[in-house]
């Protein structure tokens, strides 16, 4: 037990000079820190009047009403600050430093590759989309009251889907091993996640089935911490 948790606090410490050296890298261009925030800003405001511009139309999508999908919209838009935060910035370029060597300088490294890939940059300006979610759910849910068991599983099952998302990702970039570029892929990867912003049930029956079945996006709210371990587990071992 006293081993496991000197290894955790040694990761979280490596993790705190990853954020630390990322957010003095950011700070130096704070001008491009506050656009992002800006462009995220605009970005959610432009959601939610989409959302608006639809439901002005009509009274339910398949089902969902106004308020639950503002809900969908807030847990997408946190989800997507998270990844922003970490993943997205380091598996985008994972295939790029496959293919200029730069990942020996990892795999030397006393320490897990996996972790140095993920984890190495730190966007903070992530964070902004995050906080925005927050937001969103925050006012919608403010119309009731929620108890303290529903909170905790929302956060949990929130997490999970974090975690699904990151190993499914993780194991597509792993690709570049043997395919070289896979940005085609990463791309594509981007474009389903964006979907995700909007209820599955309003797509097409052989959309709806890609991302339940194939890309993992519309299990993302109900996913289960099992699985969520079991993606772990599999993005490591490839």
């Amino acid at each position: 037990m006293s081993t496991m948790l000197g290894t955790l606090r040694a990761y979280l410490a490596i993790l705190a000079v990853f954020i630390r050296t990322s957010l003095q890298a950011e700070l130096a261009f704070r001008v491009n820190l506050v656009v992002n925030i800006v462009l995220a800003l605009v970005g959610i405001a432009n959601a939610i009047a989409g959302v608006a511009v639809i439901f002005s139309h009509t009274s339910n999508l398949r089902g969902w009403t106004f308020a639950q999908t503002l809900v969908l919209l807030g847990v997408y838009t946190i989800v997507n600050g998270l990844l922003n935060v970490f993943v997205a910035p380091n598996l985008d370029q994972l295939s790029q430093s496959i293919r200029q060597g730069n990942l020996d300088f990892m795999l030397l490294k006393p320490a897990s590759s996996q972790f140095l890939v993920s984890f190495q940059r730190c966007v903070v300006w992530g964070l902004s989309d995050v906080l925005l979610g927050v937001g969103v759910l925050a006012r919608v849910s403010g119309e009731g009251r929620l108890g303290v068991g529903p909170v905790l599983l929302f956060g949990l099952t929130l997490a999970a889907g974090v975690v699904v998302l990151y190993s499914f990702w993780i194991m597509l970039a792993t690709f570049a091993f043997w395919f070289v570029r896979i940005d085609n892929l990463t791309t594509l990867l981007h474009t389903f996640f964006n979907m995700g912003r909007f209820p599955v049930d309003a797509y097409p029956t052989w959309l709806r089935r890609v991302l339940t079945f194939v890309i993992p996006v519309a299990l993302v709210p109900a996913i289960s911490v099992a699985v969520a371990v079991a993606m772990v587990w599999l993005s490591t071992r490839l």
